[in-house]
């Protein structure tokens, strides 16, 4: 009597079952790949959003910020972020701490948080009369012409 030649049912069905979970562990690789790529560009994005907000309020010409929060929304890559900056006192009276949180919604939790220090600007100096320039009204240039000096005017020239 001869043997039939082949896998049987149990070595098929084994066989399956390996190949289901090698899959299924492929697949959620696959999505945690996904998800960290989107997270990674969203922490970017919250990020320059964080830093283009620390450098507006360091800039901001009112010249030393009281302790408080303000709150705002910024686009940045056809999306609106929620951002909250807050300023401190410090130990330092001459510097205040601002941090700024920004978030994709507004109680998501914080991708990006920016930590700056705005430091007190010098006080303007106490003369009474600012300082005018020439009494004649007139500016004064650094190099006065020389009546001995000739004049760098070219004559005019005539085309042909």
């Amino acid at each position: 009597m001869r043997r039939a030649t082949g896998f049987t049912l149990l070595e098929v069905l084994v066989a399956l079952a390996v190949l289901a979970i090698a899959m299924g562990a492929m697949i959620n690789a696959a999505t945690q790949s996904i998800a960290s790529t989107t997270y990674l560009r969203d922490q970017t994005f919250a990020s320059w959003v964080a830093l283009n907000k620390v450098n507006e309020l360091l800039l901001d010409p009112d010249p030393w910020p009281e302790e408080g929060s303000r709150q705002g929304n910024a686009e940045l890559a056809n999306r609106v972020w929620r951002w909250e900056a807050r300023f401190a006192k410090t130990d330092d009276p001459d510097l205040r701490r601002l941090e700024v949180a920004v978030r994709s919604a507004e109680n998501a939790p914080a991708l990006s948080v920016l930590t700056a220090f705005k430091a007190k600007p010098p006080e303007p100096p106490a003369n009474d009369q600012p300082n005018t320039g020439p009494t004649s009204g007139e500016p004064q240039s650094e190099n006065p012409p020389s009546r001995n000096r000739p004049s760098k005017e070219r004559p005019p020239t005539t085309s042909r």
